[in-house]
């Protein structure tokens, strides 16, 4: 089932939750030649965060992002005590582990390439 989303009171301009036509990105380095104004007109265009995902974020990774967003706004940046909290919170890896510094790494570093390619 694809969540929807309605940008504005007209029920017509009803959105796909993610963009399922997105294509990973392959290039590096940004093009040099684009310039301001070229695409579209600031204003002229509303711009949806889930625009440029490629799917619906999973329960887990909801979950996951609001255990990470009530850490953050405890103020609570490094490492060591991010894993602490997710630990003390009984918040667990997607194989049901514990969190130590280098599964966060390698987890994270696996969804980044879900949601970037």
């Amino acid at each position: 089932m694809i969540r929807t989303h309605v940008p504005s009171a007209d029920a017509a301009d009803v959105v796909a939750d993610f963009n399922r036509y997105i294509a990973p990105y392959r290039n590096p380095q940004p093009n040099q030649s684009a310039g301001a104004g070229q695409i579209f007109e600031g204003a002229a265009r509303e711009l949806i965060v889930w625009q440029t995902r490629p799917a619906v974020p999973t329960d887990y990774e909801e979950m996951l992002a609001s255990a990470l967003e009530q850490i953050f706004s405890q103020r609570t940046y490094e490492l060591p005590d991010i894993v602490a909290a997710l630990n003390r919170d009984g918040i667990r890896t997607p194989g049901g582990e514990a969190w130590t510094e280098a599964n966060f790494q390698s987890t994270f570093r696996e969804l980044g390439k879900l949601a970037f390619g």
